[in-house]
C-alpha cells in the first residue's frame, strides 16, 4: 500500500526539519541502549507495539510468541515521532494513569516513565483531539514499519489462519449446514 509509505516519509522529512532547527526543545530522546516502547491498546483489539532497534536484540523481539504484533524500528524514527510528538505538544496533553473508563489508549515507556494518551468518547476534551491525533501519528509508523516474527505457524492453533475466499465459503457453508441439522434434531424431540 503506497498511504503509509507516503505518510511514513512525510512524518520522517517532518521530523527531520524540526530536529535541524537549533531552537527546537526536544521533549523527548532516544538514547542507544534505552527501551522506548510505544503501545496502541484497545479494548476491542490487539495490542499494537513499537520499539526501538537499540533497546536490544530484534531476534528476541521477533520470536516473542507473547507479542506477535511488536515490531522494532530504528532509533531514528522512533525519535522523528518523538519530535512530531514535541511540536505538536501531544506530550503536554498526556496522562500519568489510565482512567477506568478509557476505550484505547497509546502509552509511551522510556526510563522509567510513562505517558498515556486515552479515549474515552468524549469529542469536545482536548485530550481526546491530542489521542487522536497521536493514535494517527503512531499508526503512520506502524504500518509503514515491517516486521520480522519468526514465532509458531498458525497450525499449532495461536494463530489466525489467512483463508481464501473460497475457503472461508465452504468453511461458512459448512457451518450453516451444521446449525440447520442441530436445529432440525431439536425440532424432531419430543417435549
Amino acid at each position: 500500500m503506497v498511504a503509509p509509505l507516503t505518510v511514513r516519509m512525510s512524518l520522517l522529512i517532518c521530523a527531520a526539519g524540526l530536529a535541524a532547527c537549533s531552537s527546537l526543545p526536544r521533549s523527548l530522546t532516544v538514547r542507544p541502549g534505552e527501551t522506548s516502547v510505544f503501545a496502541l491498546i484497545s479494548r476491542q483489539g490487539p495490542k499494537l507495539t513499537l520499539r526501538n532497534d537499540s533497546s536490544g536484540n530484534p531476534d528476541q523481539v521477533y520470536s516473542d510468541a507473547k507479542d506477535q504484533l511488536a515490531k522494532v524500528i530504528p532509533d531514528a524514527e522512533m525519535q522523528a515521532l518523538f519530535d512530531v510528538f514535541t511540536a505538536d505538544k501531544l506530550f503536554e496533553l498526556s496522562l500519568p494513569g489510565v482512567p477506568g473508563n478509557a476505550r484505547d489508549i497509546l502509552r509511551l515507556e522510556q526510563g522509567g516513565k510513562t505517558w498515556n494518551w486515552v479515549r474515552r468518547g468524549s469529542f469536545v476534551d482536548p485530550r481526546e483531539q491530542a489521542f487522536n491525533k497521536a493514535r494517527s501519528y503512531f499508526l503512520s509508523l506502524y504500518n509503514g514499519s515491517t516486521a520480522y516474527h519468526s514465532g509458531p505457524s498458525s497450525d499449532d492453533g495461536r494463530y489466525p489462519e489467512f483463508l481464501t475466499e473460497k475457503e472461508l465459503a465452504r468453511r461458512n457453508a459448512e457451518l450453516m449446514r451444521l446449525e440447520k441439522e442441530k436445529a432440525a434434531a431439536r425440532a424432531r424431540k419430543p417435549k
